[in-house]
């Protein structure tokens, strides 16, 4: 059937007129062009839509009992327009991040904040993981993309450096290695007790791709799962640790010492996570942008809570 959008209109218009006349006026058509529709969609349909005289035009029974669906059928139609149009200039829509709890703690509510601003209508949803948790809900299609360092490499995803975070030892403030504020180089930590990170964190990899690293720290006698509990033992004096400065637990008030780690010198990527070859949202877009961005200015920078 090659029933198409102009010939809903134009009948539906003539309906609503009752005129030829002022439904070609409305449409900003001539009016034997709307009447060479009329007849089209009359002939598609095999019935007579309306009954015309010299002086009126008025609906047969056929096409009275079809005007609402066909009132209905444009009423979708351009909600369904309006909609979509919504969601393109950022009126509306949502997006989903995944990312590491050091940069959802620190970095992300000013740009949440910021974001909002910008456009009310779109809703955020922040899901915090680790480095692993982060690639597999971007690779799942739970959010639109992830913020973290890479925890493995993944062809379907494209992993886009936004941030750098430099290495450093963290200990307790009456710690040995805390007597002093400068640099530390990475054989100044063999002898203490080492704290490590378990394997599902983008930590503990950096980690151990150092070279000649002290056997203390390429096998630690005690693992953790997350910062939340590294920061407890840490404050228990149970060891020390190596974290990225933006994974830095709070201080405590001067509690706990971060001193860079150089020798050599150790740094995270902090990736913006995507699908390969998905386009995101227009709301999502705009939230990378901006993330992006500010990212890029180093919003934020400083002390965090989790990995």
């Amino acid at each position: 059937m090659n029933v198409t959008l102009k010939h809903l209109q134009a009948f539906v218009a003539v309906a609503r007129e009752g005129s030829f006349t002022r439904a070609a006026r409305h449409l900003a058509l001539s009016q034997p062009a709307l009447t060479i529709q009329i007849n089209q969609f009359e002939e598609e349909l095999g019935v007579r839509l309306f009954d015309r005289t010299t002086r009126r035009v008025a609906l047969t029974d056929n096409g009275a009992e079809f005007l609402p669906a066909a009132e209905r059928l444009l009423d979708d139609f351009e909600s369904a327009i309006a909609d979509v149009r919504e969601v393109a200039e950022r009126r509306r829509g949502h997006v989903g991040v995944a990312t590491l709890p050091s940069i959802a703690v620190k970095l992300m509510p000013s740009i949440v904040a910021d974001f909002q601003a910008a456009y009310p209508g779109v809703s955020v949803h922040l899901h915090d993981a680790n480095a692993s948790g982060v690639q597999q809900q971007v690779r799942r299609k739970e959010v639109d993309f992830g913020i973290a360092s890479m925890w493995e490499p993944d062809q379907d995803l494209t992993f886009e450096s936004v941030l750098t975070d430099g290495f450093g030892v963290v200990c307790r403030h009456d710690h040995p290695l805390a007597a002093e504020r400068g640099p530390l180089a990475w054989r100044d930590l063999a002898g203490y007790s080492f704290l490590g990170l378990a394997n599902d964190t983008g930590i503990r990899p950096l980690v151990q791709a150092v070279p000649a690293l002290p056997d203390e720290v390429r096998r630690p006698r005690v693992e953790v799962s997350n910062i939340a509990t590294l920061e407890g033992m840490l404050l228990a004096d149970v060891g020390i640790s190596a974290l990225p400065e933006l994974a830095l637990p709070d201080r405590h008030g001067g509690r706990i010492v971060f001193r860079p780690l150089v020798e050599p010198d150790l740094t995270r990527a902090i990736c913006l996570i995507t699908r390969r070859g998905r386009s995101l949202s227009p709301a999502a877009q705009s939230m990378r942008d901006m993330l992006v961005t500010r990212l890029g200015e180093g919003a934020g920078a400083g002390s965090a809570a989790d990995d």
